[in-house]
């Protein structure tokens, strides 16, 4: 029985930890990771999850772990801001123990696998869904006959297969393997959660639009969905095995509305009572009032939009295929129904202005939102404005490390915006929005009905106190 321990990365929210952000980060666990393990544990396979987000001296916790387990393979996934640091974490692991394999995934190893390969502590590379490639490791496949990877063979020379294809009936799947987790360790602030531990689920796959900003490298643009009997069925695994909030972290769970409101009135059925949030995959064109009406209804009391801009002219611009109005529309829907709403923007699209920026900032001030963050455009690798800013040379750097998108890490020249801009917009979106009187007042008065402002205050403070 091959022993497989999964692990993601240390840094991967504090490399948060300067930003405007820090205030309201928190860690929850990797659903990718809970159904890789499924994967492992189906294949017949032993399984151990280390979850480096949460452990103060994460070297040190590698090394007990890979004494204590002594596993097999090694499965590591990162994003790309994260890739330099999966390079030390592998030469630590080889270091201590040569002759396990590490495999590397996520979205950097299927956007640039054969750069992965290279480093010379990775062993293979999964390319796209990692679920039934991890299978056919455990039982042993010879590595040849593997489709989705990049692997160095007895020589030590770099094979790269075909690709996988996706998955197409994701109920097929395992169920995530939940019961590795120890959801204690996953408490969060009021003001992020309104129970703790908080877990996550996914419930689709694959995205049809096509935002500039946006990878598409590992599940694809192809949409598709567990059914609303799955998506509950693991919504009640979660809970089983100590979660008592659920984040739903999707590209797409309200593109076919059928389906969402289906699990809502699934959850109904089931009589189950626990708090949910949409943390994303809810776009502002494929809602109706009903849909947020069931979601409360079935415990749903928080739901994010990713507005991105205030300028109808950006939207169409970045290819984000919805309108301000749509948008106004959805945050109406949703107050109506009692939930809150958060919403997600970004300053220094390739056409933005001050002014349209402006208009962004004014935007979020006018659509009565609980929270907002915006985040500085970093066009990501494998992504439609990355290769257009590479065709025009606007890119600086290649230095992955520097690609946080909260952060002022100038890696490219905007094409008419300087750098001292961007910085000063994104301070001041966070601060208009939130020093706004009539947001203050009404936050207090929230906060105080519902027992919570001590923990806005600590919120206030770590945010805006640098």
């Amino acid at each position: 029985m091959k022993k497989v321990l999964l692990m993601n990365m240390p840094s991967c929210i504090k490399v948060y930890g300067k930003s405007a952000l820090k205030g309201i980060i928190a860690p929850r666990p990797l659903v990718s990771m809970a159904e890789l393990a499924g994967s492992v544990l189906h294949a017949g396979g032993d399984c151990k999850i280390l979850d480096l987000q949460v452990v103060e001296k994460p070297f040190h916790e590698i090394e007990k772990t890979l004494n204590e387990y002594q596993p097999d393979l090694v499965g590591l996934t990162f994003t790309t801001l994260l890739f330099e640091e999966a390079k030390k974490v592998a030469k630590f692991i080889k270091e201590k123990y040569p002759s396990t394999k590490i495999i590397a995934g996520g979205v950097h190893s299927s956007i640039y696998p054969e750069e992965v390969i290279k480093e010379k502590n990775i062993d293979i590379v999964s390319m796209g869904e990692g679920d039934i490639t991890i299978q056919e490791i455990v039982k042993n496949k010879s590595l040849k006959n593997i489709k989705g990877i990049v692997y160095k063979d007895k020589k030590g020379e770099i094979k790269k297969n075909s690709p996988r294809e996706l998955i197409k009936n994701l109920d097929e799947l395992p169920m995530p393997a939940w019961h590795l987790f120890n959801a204690k360790i996953y408490m969060n602030p009021k003001a992020i959660a309104r129970e703790s531990p908080v877990g996550t689920i996914g419930t689709s796959r694959g995205c049809v639009y096509g935002c500039i900003y946006c990878n598409k490298s590992v599940f694809g643009r192809a949409f598709r969905a567990k059914s609303a009997t799955r998506v509950v069925d693991e919504f009640e695994l979660l809970l089983k095995n100590g979660f008592k909030e659920i984040h739903v972290w999707d590209d797409m769970f309200a593109t076919n509305l059928k389906r969402a409101k289906e699990i809502c009135d699934e959850i109904i059925k089931r009589r189950l009572r626990f708090t949910w949030q949409l943390e994303c995959g809810v776009r502002v064109d494929c809602v109706d009032r009903e849909f947020f009406e069931k979601c409360a209804k079935a415990g749903c009391y928080k739901v994010a939009f990713g507005f991105e801009s205030g300028n109808d002219h950006i939207l169409e611009s970045i290819g984000k295929g919805a309108t301000t109005q749509q948008a106004r529309n959805a945050v109406r829907w949703a107050k109506q129904a009692g939930m809150e709403t958060s919403g997600f923007f970004m300053v220094g699209l390739p056409e933005d202005t001050k002014k349209t920026m402006d208009q962004t900032i004014d935007f979020a001030c006018s659509l009565g939102l609980d929270y907002a963050k915006a985040t500085i455009l970093v066009p990501l690798p494998s992504t439609p404005v990355f290769e257009e800013f590479e065709k025009k040379g606007l890119l600086k750097t290649k230095d992955w490390s520097k690609y946080n998108f909260h952060t002022a890490s100038r890696v490219y020249d905007h094409p008419t915006l300087d750098w001292e801009t961007l910085g000063k917009y994104y301070d001041k979106f966070h601060k208009k929005f939130y020093f706004r009187p009539s947001y203050i007042l009404n936050r207090l008065i929230r906060s105080i009905k519902k027992k919570e402002l001590l923990d806005d205050i600590k919120m206030a403070f770590t945010t805006f106190v640098k």
